[in-house]
């Protein structure tokens, strides 16, 4: 087959021969040696990207993490410390308040008991040393019947001393009851204060 001008007779180009060959390979060669550290640098660069992405978000999220787990954690042991403080306050409060409640009660009846006795002996004694006196008055000096009256009379007087005693029996319960209203509205408003401290100090600390 004879060639003119690079082609065939029938137009068709020749075959390739072997410097063609060459240069296409040639060609191929090179574009992969542009191709190959393109690839290897936008690789590297797509998994830096990804790994610095990816630290950043681990970072943030454990940042957040611990500062929720934080938060969290203050509040429980604020709240913790809240009950713990208001149940000793009002343990303490109860505990003062019977205290305080059987004391003044055995004192109190401890002064009734005491009072009454004293007051009926005394006036037992009296009544009976007044009554002897009008007796021996009546048969040596007046009347009988004026000693009767006033013997009589010794012996109401005798009754509005007892009636006496009585009364201020009964202003010793009074104060009794005055004086735990005193001791309830002390601790009231220690337990108040104690109750504000305690908020205070939680929120504070």
């Amino acid at each position: 087959m004879n060639q003119t001008d690079g082609f065939t007779k029938n137009g068709h180009a020749p075959p390739p021969t072997e410097s063609r060959k060459s240069y296409r390979s040639h060609f191929f060669f090179h574009f992969t040696e542009i191709i190959y550290p393109l690839s290897s640098f936008l690789f590297f660069f797509v998994r830096f990207f990804l790994s610095f992405f990816s630290f950043f978000f681990f970072l943030f999220l454990s940042f957040f993490f611990c500062l929720f787990l934080s938060f969290f954690l203050f509040l429980f042991f604020l709240f913790l410390s809240f009950f713990f403080c208001l149940f000793l306050s009002f343990f303490l409060f109860l505990f003062c308040l019977f205290l305080s409640f059987f004391f003044c009660l055995f004192l109190s009846f401890f002064l009734f008991l005491f009072c009454l006795f004293l007051s009926f002996f005394f006036c037992l004694f009296l009544s009976f040393f007044l009554f002897l006196f009008c007796l021996f008055l009546s048969f040596f000096f007046l009347s009988f019947f004026f000693c009767l009256f006033l013997s009589f009379f010794l012996s109401f007087s005798f009754f509005l001393s007892f009636s006496f005693f009585l009364s201020l029996s009964f202003l010793f319960f009074l104060s009794f009851f005055f004086s735990l209203f005193l001791c309830f509205s002390f601790f009231l408003t220690l337990f108040l204060l104690c109750l504000f401290l305690s908020f205070f100090l939680s929120i504070f600390c």
